[in-house]
């Protein structure tokens, strides 16, 4: 029987362990993700910017 609680007593940490690190992976996986995404949102935001600057500088010429 000793063995038998021994090797629940090993499962068992090892079932921690297995969590712990998926948690950890799994997070940083989603972090990663979000971070990409504000990214894009960022370089999109900013080339809309940069779209409408060039049109104002259009207009301002087609005016003169």
């Amino acid at each position: 029987m000793e063995t038998k609680n021994r090797a629940k007593g090993y499962l068992d940490k090892f079932l921690k362990v297995a969590l712990g690190a998926g948690t950890v992976v799994g997070g940083a996986y989603v972090y990663s993700r979000l971070k990409e995404k504000q990214a894009v949102e960022t370089r999109l935001e900013r080339m809309g910017q940069i779209i409408d600057e060039i049109s104002k500088e259009g207009a301002e010429k087609k005016t003169e």
